[in-house]
């Protein structure tokens, strides 16, 4: 069991090495003879052609390989239509934003970031069920292999009116793809459930990646790895760290701020006020100065106080003009 396992991790070495050095292997024997190809088809085949490619020396991107940012490269090369998601600063919040087949952006109102369903699938590169119907409605042709692109525009850290672009691939879910299945069947006609299941596979089989029945453990941990890798900044963890200092975390730090405290921790709200208006107040300087004791000489014990000094008598009073 032990020998079999160490074989198949390096079994899964070896794959991972392989396509790095080899990336001509990735593609597909069918793909390159299909007239229509999917957007992950076509992913690949970029990743190959740029695999090919010597890092080019510039200022921005010295140290870039040419396989990074696929699909920024794919959108503009194939100008691919996207979802477009604007993020302001402060509490201006984000807006949606889609481009018709005149070329006008519609842009809809804009959402406070408490409202943060949407950010959520985004982070997580899944399509939200909500816009769905939105997006089959719009004028443009958006979906490919039931898969979206959203582009991000950040104009969080902009002072000038230019924005951080990015794009994201948002993947179907099965949430998606039962809306998906309910809007086709609700046509009017009769749908048996044999129908539903038979379009259902149909829409699995065309918006699902390659499916991999090898029993190999080697497999297993070639996806774990793939995973990490894809997943290793944005781990449960490091999301709970960010969202301290997310924009609708500080303003409901503010709004509790504001709030009293509730009739239990009224001890609680004295001593904030206290705390507060000692850090308003001047400081004090409580240090005590040096105290100085009095020296005497000792030879002050012995000076002749007659020789320095001389009395007069005045009745009954006497002055001493020491």
């Amino acid at each position: 069991m032990q020998g079999s396992l160490s074989r198949a991790v390096e079994y899964a070495d070896y794959l991972v090495q392989s396509a790095y050095k080899q990336p001509a292997r990735l593609r597909d024997a069918t793909s390159g003879s299909s007239k229509w190809k999917s957007i992950h088809q076509k992913l690949v085949d970029l990743y190959i052609e740029q695999s090919g490619k010597e890092t080019e020396d510039t200022e921005t991107e010295q140290e870039l390989l040419p396989t990074t940012h696929l699909l920024d490269k794919l959108v503009h090369k194939e100008k691919l239509n996207c979802l477009v998601v604007n993020l302001y600063p402060g509490n201006e919040g984000y807006s949606l934003m889609l481009k018709g087949k005149t070329g006008v952006d519609s842009e809809t109102i804009r959402l406070p970031y408490e409202e943060s369903e949407l950010l959520e699938y985004i982070d997580a590169e899944q399509l939200p069920p909500i816009l769905v119907d939105l997006l089959e409605k719009s004028q443009a042709n958006i979906f490919y292999s039931g898969c979206v692109i959203v582009e991000l525009r950040d104009y969080r850290r902009s002072t000038n009116g230019s924005c951080d672009t990015k794009y994201v691939l948002l993947e179907p879910t099965p949430q998606t793809l039962l809306c998906d299945i309910n809007a086709i069947t609700n046509d009017g006609h009769r749908w048996t459930q044999e129908d539903k299941f038979t379009l259902e596979s149909q829409l699995l089989l065309a918006t699902q990646e390659p499916l991999c029945l090898d029993p190999s453990v080697a497999v297993t941990l070639v996806a774990n790895r793939l995973q990490y890798e894809k997943h290793k900044l944005n781990t449960v963890p490091l999301k709970r760290a960010v969202k301290k200092y997310s924009q609708a975390a500080v303003n409901r730090k503010r709004k509790f701020a504001q709030c009293p405290a509730p009739s239990s921790l009224k001890l609680h709200d004295f001593l904030a006020k206290k705390k507060d208006k000692l850090r308003s107040s001047p400081p004090v300087n409580l240090k005590v100065g040096k105290v100085e004791n009095d020296f005497i000489p000792a030879a002050v014990y012995f000076l002749n106080i007659s020789k320095w000094c001389s009395c007069f008598v005045l009745g009954n009073i006497t002055i001493s003009n020491n």
